[in-house]
């Protein structure tokens, strides 16, 4: 580890000792790095990679998974459509999405479905590269999410050909016959895929989080939105609470000695009620992200 990674984990550290994050429950934080040397650039993808919350599977290991956790009709439209794309599409992974790997100080260790619902297929994502240069990413809807701040959206394509046109009306042919079911009646999808385009591999899958309901990002300010309802309800001359004060400390870390400061907000609709992982990062101006991790939920 960099000196200078140690010293920014040390003051993030500092800063939010037995300071909690509240919504229901008040869960603490937890400091969070990625040296660009030894893991590379860094991405939603590669990082939800890195954190276990992306497994990737060869297309005969994810037949496999469907042909034991779907109907015998999805499994046929699943056929179809893995079949359209190794036909039109380079570069295809597939991954099923689930839960990154969590310190024991959040959530109690613990992750809001039990063990046994954890499958190795959850939802089920799709990219590959389109003859014409565009990334085409699919995935099922989640029944409830919530929407990125404005400037983190990532815009649509300006142009798109006729071939790679056709190629998404046949995607989305197949898709709107699959209704994707989960080991779990707790986790809510909807009867509904997003199917969608960008113009890099580096934020195909950010997109498709996006749009289908299980990311949000958002600005440090927006995340840290109470500081100033709690200023404004101090008595004059009253004193800063010690919890407020290390809230301002963080919020101003980020906006002074971090660049790109955001929040990736990994977002899960269990049982009707929100559980949202949040992952507070800035960079270095080594290409370094540093920041801190927790948790709310609604339960």
């Amino acid at each position: 580890m960099k000196p200078q990674t140690q010293q920014i984990i040390t003051t993030l550290a500092e800063i939010t000792d037995d300071l909690y994050y509240s919504l229901v429950g008040d869960e603490p934080y937890v400091t969070v790095f990625w040296e660009v040397e030894e893991k590379g650039e860094f991405d939603v993808e590669n990082f939800l990679l890195d954190s276990g919350a992306l497994t990737p599977f060869s297309p005969e290991d994810f037949l496999h998974q469907i042909r034991q956790t779907q109907s015998p009709s999805v499994v046929e439209h699943y056929q179809n459509l893995l079949a359209l794309l190794q036909a039109n599409l380079s570069e295809l992974t597939i991954y099923s999405y689930g839960f990154p790997e969590l310190s024991e100080d959040l959530f109690n260790g613990n992750l809001p479905l039990e063990a046994d619902k954890l499958a190795p297929l959850l939802i089920p994502l799709l990219i590959g590269l389109s003859p014409t240069g565009e990334w085409i990413g699919l995935a099922p809807q989640q029944k409830r999410g919530y929407q990125s701040s404005p400037r983190f959206v990532i815009p649509e394509l300006e142009s798109v050909g006729e071939t790679t046109n056709a190629l998404v009306e046949q995607i989305q042919s197949l898709t709107s016959q699959i209704e994707h079911k989960l080991s779990t009646k707790s986790w809510k999808l909807r009867n509904s895929w997003q199917v969608l385009l960008t113009a890099s591999r580096t934020s195909i899958i950010e997109k498709l989080l996006s749009q289908a309901g299980f990311l949000s990002v958002e600005e440090i300010n927006k995340f840290l939105r109470n500081i100033e309802s709690e200023l404004e309800e101090l008595e004059e001359d009253e004193e800063l609470p010690t919890d407020l004060q290390q809230t301002i400390d963080l919020r101003e870390y980020f906006q002074s000695q971090l660049l790109n400061s955001r929040v990736y907000n990994l977002d899960y609709n269990i049982s009707d009620e929100s559980f949202t992982i949040h992952y507070a990062l800035g960079q270095t101006e080594d290409g370094d992200w540093m920041g801190v991790v927790t948790d709310s939920f609604t339960f």
